[in-house]
């Protein structure tokens, strides 16, 4: 099972009366930028997500990919974890469910490896690219330096404490995530499910790849500062301050919402990017969607899908 082997065994998703989320396939979770399964070991990626969806019947496995690095190397991480659950379950696909960077991640694998992937979907994710990459991108070289040191060694700690060591490569990650980056991807890894442009509001909800359907969704977050107890939302005003001034419109602190639109989108939900994934905590608005049920719901969505 390769690198996979300290992750999956202690994320196999446990029986569960309740049969609201129980997927024909089993679902992946796939974090972002800067992610893994569990900080330190402990805390959660996907806070309280996954427990949920197990108690609801869903076979549930948290991807552990490199922090830091591109969709190519990250997505062949992912499909190694992939090969693992499709061969501990006796499952034919997976549903893939990402967060940020992950959807890129998770569409590297779908276009690489059609006949794993049942359903795509995406939340937060930068199909377009982000002006905060940009941004982060134009600063000069020594300093883009400076900072790769530093968050490498933190997606080392990250991959440390899960017992899952992987590459990391920060300058990779942000060319990525540039507006000219996710052009390139998006050439390179062509998917129905990118919309043609922003007036076009949603991608194709479903494509096939070699005679492989894959059912594609995407949700995003509007809002930045969502609650004052969050220590996080201050970076979040700061990215939408970014954004907004680059003419990028609505996004959730660090994703304009029209480059997180892929294949159906599902909703468009007052969350910044951490809100998307119940974090940090479970802190967000106070009258705001719970991000634990709107997943939950995706599962019930998936497995009415037949998938």
């Amino acid at each position: 099972m390769g690198p996979a082997q300290g992750v999956l065994p202690s994320l196999f998703g446990t029986a569960a009366a309740a049969t609201y989320a129980q997927t024909k396939y089993p679902i992946v979770l796939v974090h972002g930028l800067s992610g893994t399964s569990k900080y330190f070991g402990v805390i959660d990626y996907w806070w309280q997500i996954p427990s949920d969806l197990r108690a609801n019947g869903a076979t549930v496995y948290v991807a552990d990919v490199a922090a830091f690095n591109s969709d190519e190397q990250r997505g062949e991480e992912l499909l190694k974890q992939i090969s693992s659950v499709l061969a501990a379950t006796g499952a034919a696909k997976v549903n893939l469910i990402a967060h940020s960077q992950g959807g890129t991640t998770s569409r590297y694998a779908a276009a690489v490896k059609p006949q794993w992937i049942a359903s795509v979907t995406t939340i937060g994710t930068p199909h377009a690219g982000t002006p905060v990459a940009d941004t982060v991108a134009m600063t000069p070289q020594a300093l883009k330096n400076l900072l790769a040191d530093g968050t490498s060694v933190l997606g080392s700690l990250l991959s440390l404490f899960v017992g899952n060591p992987q590459p990391q490569d920060p300058l990779a990650a942000l060319n990525g995530l540039t507006t000219a980056g996710a052009a390139d991807f998006n050439r390179r890894y062509p998917s129905a499910g990118v919309p043609a442009s922003c007036s076009s509001k949603s991608g194709a909800a479903s494509e096939v790849r070699n005679g492989n359907t894959q059912l594609l969704y995407s949700w995003a977050g509007n809002q930045a500062g969502t609650n004052l107890l969050d220590v996080t939302d201050p970076i979040m005003v700061l990215g939408s301050v970014i954004i907004k001034t680059a003419g990028g419109g609505d996004n959730d602190g660090l994703v304009p919402v029209c480059s997180a639109r892929f294949g159906r989108e599902l909703g468009v939900y007052g969350w910044n990017h951490l809100d998307e994934v119940n974090q940090l905590f479970g802190l967000r608005g106070l009258f705001s969607a719970d991000p634990v049920v709107t997943i939950r719901t995706q599962a019930n969505r998936l497995k009415t899908a037949g998938l």
